[in-house]
């Protein structure tokens, strides 16, 4: 509890320099909670786009419905497939027209016997689609396959891309907060020199000086951790309307309020594990000079 008190004087003490730390510190921390919720949710829209049908087979014209259903069995009991769809030739057709209804020359030209019916695949993860390209081309009453591997290869790129940039801003805020840190403790060390010196005159261990160095960048970090929480907190009930309308059938919503729990207290703990860290090392290079 002393330990605490001589933190809160300190802070107390030197406004500007914690106001300074408690700012860097805050950007840090909430560009960590957004990160984990980008890195998590970019694993769900990855997963979703995996198991939607990416594979398309089409059947020669000639094919017959029972052709149709032994290949679209035959994907089923792999395991590397999430599921199939078949589409009849009168499906088909539907499809056409409703894609073209506003050029009546195009559905007079087309009819039901001109169009292939298919059988549309889904892979279990995106690794699986060239095994499931691969199958239906061995299939004898396929014409043709068609692998959206543009959209696929375009979202993986896009969330790798996402998180190397995440990781490399977080990467350098941290470095940025543990250096403030130690500058600060640093400093608040160097101007106690003389105190310092008393008190291990009279018989003062380091664990006895450097305890309320300590308590102080724990209080920082955790202020800060609690500072980044709330405004993040804040910034997705404000954005959560347009994610679920974005992300409708992709994430639930809205989130549950367990996932803000353990996200808050890993970043509480994380926060206050770097405030211990960069101050023990500052107290343990300054007293040892």
């Amino acid at each position: 509890m002393k330990a605490l008190n001589s933190a809160l004087v300190a802070i107390r003490r030197s406004p500007y320099q914690s106001i300074l730390t408690i700012f860097i510190l805050t950007i840090t921390f909430f560009i960590a909670y957004c990160f984990s919720l980008l890195s998590i949710g970019s694993e769900r829209i990855l997963a979703f786009f995996e198991t939607q049908p990416q594979v398309i087979a089409f059947l020669k014209l000639e094919a017959k419905a029972e052709d149709l259903e032994r290949v679209s069995q035959k994907m089923k009991e792999k395991n590397y497939v999430a599921g199939t769809k078949i589409v009849s030739q009168k499906e088909a057709l539907a499809i056409y027209q409703k894609e073209n209804q506003d050029d009546p020359l195009l559905l007079e030209l087309v009819t039901e016997e001109i169009l292939p019916s298919s059988i549309e695949v889904a892979a279990a993860d995106v690794k699986s689609l060239d095994l499931i390209k691969n199958d239906l081309k061995a299939e004898g009453s396929v014409e043709d396959v068609v692998l959206q591997e543009d959209v696929i290869g375009n979202l993986i790129r896009w969330t790798n891309a996402m998180r190397m940039m995440g990781l490399f801003l977080l990467s350098t805020l941290t470095i940025t907060s543990f250096l403030m840190i130690m500058t600060t403790i640093s400093m608040k060390i160097s101007a106690k020199r003389k105190n310092i010196q008393i008190m291990k005159f009279v018989g003062a261990n380091n664990s006895y000086i450097s305890r309320p160095f300590l308590m102080e960048a724990v209080v920082t970090s955790a202020v800060s951790s609690i500072l980044a929480f709330a405004i993040y907190y804040a910034m997705m009930l404000y954005i959560n309307p347009w994610l679920k309308n974005f992300l409708v059938g992709i994430v639930d919503f809205p989130i549950s309020w367990q996932f803000f729990a353990y996200q808050f207290a890993a970043g509480f703990g994380l926060a206050i594990f770097l405030g211990i860290l960069a101050s023990y090392s500052a107290v343990s290079r300054m007293l040892k000079k």
